[in-house]
């Protein structure tokens, strides 16, 4: 296990972070700062445009996720998501999701765009996908809160975050050390992606497995498993 990630474990200090204000380079009295909304608008429809998403299937343009809230940290991406309706675009439905899925990692590896030092992750977000509970959301489109974040007691020191932590990282570091096979770390993604879904719908923004899948990702463990997958791929392509 890498040394400095060690001692952040074994010395309980999680890089999770809960604020009595929003992050003051996004905000200002609660209301998104004007030329961070400009700025996100733009790249919302530069992405849209990109994964030939029609105007007309544009709902809305929202912020959610830590940025929207109050437990953001200097890891914490800006969750912009572009609500669409899915009907109005025009591909084979079966095959949307992942297309758009596909879109979105393509645009990741051929852009590196941050707002104030913080990463814009871009999402398209079906119009009938209700919000994450606890979870705040501004429509930049309409300059206003859909849903206003509000404080909570929330116990980032949980040894139960700790605990599930510590074991996936060593998980993904033997696994890595043994040169797993592709298909172990896919089916380890696979796992990250319905332990996240199922914990926002049931147990909300604070869940404990939400909050472990945040750690992960701070940590730099999630792209520590997307850059040893193109290793891979990358040595099994080549002669």
């Amino acid at each position: 296990m890498n040394p400095i990630v060690k001692y952040l474990i074994e010395s309980a200090t999680l890089t999770l972070q809960y604020h009595d204000e929003l992050n003051f380079k996004l905000w200002k009295n609660e209301k998104l700062r004007s030329d961070v909304s400009n700025k996100l608008m733009m790249i919302a429809r530069t992405w849209a445009g990109f994964a030939k998403i029609p105007p007309k299937a544009i709902k809305d343009v929202i912020l959610v996720g830590g940025n929207a809230n109050f437990n953001y940290t200097p890891y914490s991406d800006i969750d912009l998501h572009v609500v669409v309706d899915m009907d109005k675009i025009p591909e084979c439905k079966q095959l949307l999701d992942e297309y758009l899925r596909d879109k979105k990692q393509l645009w990741g590896l051929v852009h590196d765009i941050k707002i104030y030092g913080h990463d814009v992750e871009l999402y398209a977000q079906d119009k009938n996908t209700p919000y994450t509970k606890d979870q705040g959301v501004y429509s930049i489109k309409q300059d206003k809160w859909l849903v206003q974040p509000t404080k909570k007691e929330v116990n980032l020191n949980d040894p139960a975050i700790k605990r599930k932590v510590e074991q996936y990282i060593e998980k993904i570091d033997t696994l890595i050390e043994t040169s797993a096979e592709e298909e172990t770390f896919e089916a380890l993604k696979t796992k990250f992606r319905e332990m996240r879904g199922a914990a926002l719908k049931q147990g909300g923004e604070f869940s404990v497995e939400n909050l472990v899948f945040k750690e992960l990702r701070n940590l730099g463990y999630l792209n520590k498993i997307t850059e040893y997958l193109r290793s891979k791929q990358d040595q099994r392509l080549s002669l």
